[in-house]
Parts: C-alpha cells; sequence; structure tokens
C-alpha cells in the first residue's frame, strides 16, 4: 500500500485531541478494515503499536506546546520517512 501524505492539519488535530497519549496512525480505509491508508488520531491504547507515527508528547516535546506553522511544516518532513515505514510494514 501506498503512504498517504501527511499535513499540518494532521499534527495540528494531534495536539489538540484531549484524549490521554493520543497518536497519529494510520490505518485501513474508514473504519480500519481494509482500502487506502488514511491518517488519523486515536488514542495509544487502542492503536496496535505497529500503526503508530508519532505520539503527541514526542511532537511536544519537539516543538513544545503551540508550534507554529513553519515548525509543523519542518517537523512534517522529518515524519515522512516514518509514515513511509509505517505503510510498509502494514503492506
Amino acid at each position: 500500500m501506498s503512504a498517504p501524505v501527511i499535513i499540518r492539519e494532521d499534527l495540528q488535530q494531534l495536539l489538540a485531541s484531549p484524549g490521554e497519549d493520543p497518536v497519529l496512525y494510520l490505518k485501513a480505509g474508514p473504519d480500519d478494515e481494509g482500502g487506502p491508508l488514511e491518517v488519523d488520531v486515536w488514542v495509544s491504547a487502542y492503536v496496535h503499536h505497529s500503526k503508530v507515527i508519532v505520539h503527541r508528547h514526542e511532537v511536544v516535546d519537539a516543538l513544545g506546546d503551540t508550534p507554529d506553522d513553519d515548525a509543523l511544516d519542518d517537523y512534517l518532513t522529518l515524519l515522512e520517512p516514518t509514515v513511509e515505514d509505517v505503510a510498509a510494514a502494514l503492506a
């Protein structure tokens, strides 16, 4: 499966998530039951570790609680290889 493009709004959604230890992860289709890979946010306790791209605490550690758009865009560049690796592992 090809890796989806991760965008700034994905990171913003992760940072805004009210859940305990939220993660940005890949799922297969809207219900994670098959289909093209998609980026989503959910609580890490409910996401298999092999699907996780990044935890919110990792983003906060790297960028702070309220990063600007430029910082988010730079971080996206760092996450691209991880997204590709996770997608390849799910194939």
